[in-house]
């Protein structure tokens, strides 16, 4: 396992400094706003999205250099490079989410914003809608391959992504997005990381079964 998952930080290396440089052009305009809560909002949101699209990446990898015929040539069972794969990705996402916090961090220590419940929440809605992203799109590229669900990882990342900045922004009109978490607090606190987890489970166990019975 400690083999896969270094072929996968090698793999995807090259990435890296393309993807901080899209993080820096998404989020330097947005914290020199006047904005303070919506841009570590967003700051958060884009970096961790940012590392759930390093799966696709690493799948997108591996078809270009034909890794697949190759691994299974090596003592690892198809259970074990699936699991590599979910392992990776959720370090991605941490990764992200990590870089997001320093985000706020900064903001805050330049009194841009106040971190507190709201941004606990903001950090649980992410990585929950990240479960759920890494969820659908590691067994529908083992089932489609990566070329067939190319489309479709774009609209599953746009869409919920988009969705939250629609969120942060209507809720920061009406008056903060402290003020519209209020009467959700409780309800999300519990059901989304139930939700989450229950899709990464689910998902895992399609993708061995995908993977298990499908000719490379």
């Amino acid at each position: 396992m400690k083999g896969l998952l270094t072929k996968e930080f090698l793999g995807t290396k090259s990435f890296f400094r393309i993807y901080i440089f899209i993080i820096a052009i998404c989020i330097v305009p947005v914290i020199v706003s006047g904005n303070g809560d919506f841009s570590a909002g967003f700051a958060t949101g884009i970096c961790t999205f940012i590392g759930g699209m390093m799966c696709f990446t690493s799948f997108a990898y591996d078809s270009s250099n034909r890794w697949d015929k190759y691994v299974l040539t090596l003592p690892y069972t198809r259970k074990q490079i699936v699991t590599s794969k979910y392992v990776f990705s959720l370090l991605m996402v941490g990764i992200g989410m990590g870089i997001g916090f320093v985000v706020n961090l900064i903001l805050a220590a330049v009194g841009r914003t106040v971190l507190g419940t709201e941004t606990g929440i903001v950090i649980l809605i992410l990585a929950c809608t990240a479960l759920l992203f890494i969820s659908i799109v590691i067994p529908l590229i083992y089932k489609l391959g990566v070329e067939k669900s190319r489309i479709a990882v774009i609209v599953i990342f746009l869409v919920p992504f988009m969705i939250f900045l629609a969120f942060s922004g209507v809720a920061e009109d009406r008056g903060g997005m402290q003020d519209s978490f209020t009467g959700i607090v409780p309800m999300l606190t519990w059901l989304l990381p139930v939700v989450g987890a229950a899709a990464l489970v689910v998902s895992y166990l399609a993708s061995v079964h995908i993977y298990r019975n499908q000719e490379v």
